[in-house]
């Protein structure tokens, strides 16, 4: 397990869930905004973000952490273990809630409208996009872990190797 694609739905702590998992397995994990947004707030071309998704994907090992769709089947194709992270809307938004009330220094607000009708959408609109696309582009040998609570994720990462 060295070249991982995290996805599921948003608000349900998927960045701190795959840097724990990167930290246990001693390998780097890329939030997929990290390359897309620029320091002056813009944003990179379609063509540029996958550029930089495929010069992370040409690296040895590597968690990569988000859904972003239009390039989703790139990152899947070379990925040798998905992890699905199909927590309920409901649950979703109650870790809003709490990171808001904890916020991680440097994070942006996001306790707004739009944020909260995405999550509810998610199972509707993102993930069966995603599920179609991890049907279609993860290879047969290629392992999909797909939880459905944060305590089952858990449990699995709690269940691997510790990197030397």
């Amino acid at each position: 397990m060295r070249k991982i694609v995290v996805v599921g739905i948003g608000g349900a702590g998927r960045a701190g869930w795959a840097d724990a998992l990167g930290a246990r397995l001693g390998l780097p994990v890329t939030h997929l905004p990290t390359p897309y947004d620029r320091e002056d707030r813009s944003t990179t071309t379609a063509e540029e973000f996958a550029d930089a998704q495929r010069a992370l994907i040409a690296q040895p090992g590597w968690i990569l952490v988000g859904n972003h769709a239009p390039t989703l089947a790139l990152r899947l194709a070379a990925a040798d273990t998905v992890v699905f992270l199909d927590i309920s809307p409901p649950a979703a938004i109650a870790d809003l809630i709490a990171h808001r009330r904890h916020p991680e220094p440097g994070s942006h607000d996001r306790l707004n409208p739009s944020v909260f009708r995405s999550v509810l959408a998610y199972r509707h609109t993102v993930r069966p996009r995603v599920r179609r696309l991890m049907a279609e582009h993860t290879g047969p040998a290629t392992p999909v872990h797909t939880f459905t609570t944060h305590r089952a994720a858990d449990r699995w990462l709690d269940t691997l190797p510790t990197a030397p």
